[in-house]
């Protein structure tokens, strides 16, 4: 089975990240690669990033986490819109083939 991809968001709580959403992504790892490492953010936690980005691959049953990637609100924000907008591209501006 072909593996997919996600990039799940988690935000940060006192007990440690609670899952706040996910996307899935078109393409294959390349795609997903080149598209998180647009997002905004720092690799390792600072003290106000209190939204977490995984890149995962899952295959079969099981998840990898590939990238990490730790946002403050405002740049969180703009990941999504930048996740969303790509995703929209993908799907939408595929060549049309004849029946």
């Amino acid at each position: 089975m072909e593996p997919r991809y996600e990039i799940v968001v988690n935000v940060r709580v006192p007990e440690g990240y609670v899952d706040a959403g996910r996307f899935p992504l078109t393409g294959d790892l390349d795609a997903a690669v080149d598209l998180f490492a647009q997002l905004s953010g720092a690799d390792n936690p600072t003290s106000p990033a209190a939204i977490r980005f995984d890149l995962l691959e899952i295959r079969d049953a099981l998840s990898t986490v590939l990238k990490t990637r730790f946002a403050i609100l405002c740049e969180a924000g703009d990941n999504c819109k930048l996740i969303l907008r790509e995703t929209f591209r993908l799907l939408t501006l595929k060549p049309i083939t004849p029946f």
